[in-house]
């Protein structure tokens, strides 16, 4: 019965705790993996295998090499229908759409301090944010995920591993954040929750986006920094409004304070000397 763990599930859970495990279907509805650039089709054979023995359906693969491909088919096993259903897109953007968070999966070393998690605690993260449209992004096997591809994501999650050693396998990097996504999951039915205002929904990361946007337009208006030489300005402000995890309506407020700004200034150049 869809929900209700099976008998040799029952002998490895606490009897304390044995009760339905709801978090699967929710989970499994807002949660999407996207693989970037994949050159080995068994690799997408296998991230299908591993999202659906942990529940989770949406599988996103940008600018695939190989891509139906029979290798993918043979190594998905039972789970060749996400394989049928994967939807494939030019770029990481288009990927994103509709997404609130994106945690990105990389071993690069980073200029710009941002938020950092395990698999573990990135899985808690998603998990408490109920109602939130996730992704999380997986780079190609030989580069990993470009500085590009990174700043559309808001969050990034790494895998600990013996120092002298760090090398996964794509499928085995992603079985593991999987598969800490399910154990995350709580065992017990939560109580009903009263309805958020719709005005105080979090903002989506095009909301985000564009707000960032509009405040490096004012800056360059009020010449905050060299024309055409913000250097790690840009950057660093996406990171800073990342981390504030702005609501709908704190959004409006800043981009109704730097349209009033813009006003200003439209009027003092229009006013006679």
């Amino acid at each position: 019965m869809p929900g209700i763990l099976t008998d040799s599930q029952r002998q490895t859970v606490d009897p304390t705790e044995i009760e339905a495990r709801i978090v699967v279907a929710p989970l499994a509805a807002r949660v999407r993996v996207v693989l970037v650039g994949t050159t080995h089709p068994g690799n997408i054979g296998s991230t299908a295998r591993a999202m659906k023995a942990m529940g989770l359906k949406h599988l996103h693969l940008v600018a695939p090499e190989r891509f139906p491909h029979d290798e993918a088919t043979a190594l998905a096993v039972g789970a060749a229908d996400l394989l049928l259903t994967a939807e494939i897109h030019a770029n990481l953007a288009a990927a994103l759409d509709g997404v609130d968070i994106a945690y990105a999966t990389s071993a690069r070393d980073r200029r710009i301090d941002w938020p950092t998690f395990t698999p573990r605690n990135a899985a808690a993260d998603i998990v408490a944010r109920d109602e939130t449209q996730v992704a999380v992004v997986f780079g190609p096997e030989r580069s990993g995920l470009s500085n590009t591809d990174l700043d559309l994501c808001q969050r990034l999650i790494e895998i600990p591993t013996v120092p002298d050693f760090s090398s996964l396998n794509l499928a085995q990097a992603v079985q593991i954040i999987v598969y800490e996504l399910y154990a995350a999951a709580p065992l017990r039915v939560a109580p009903p929750r009263r309805n958020r205002r719709l005005s105080d929904q979090s903002a989506s990361a095009e909301d985000v986006a564009q707000l960032q946007r509009h405040c490096m337009r004012v800056m360059a208006e009020v010449e905050f920094f060299e024309p055409g030489k913000p250097k790690l300005l840009d950057r660093r402000l996406r990171r800073l409004l990342s981390r504030a995890e702005l609501r709908d309506s704190e959004v409006k407020i800043l981009r109704g304070f730097l349209t009033a700004v813009e006003e200003r200034l439209e009027r003092q150049r229009r006013a006679p000397l």
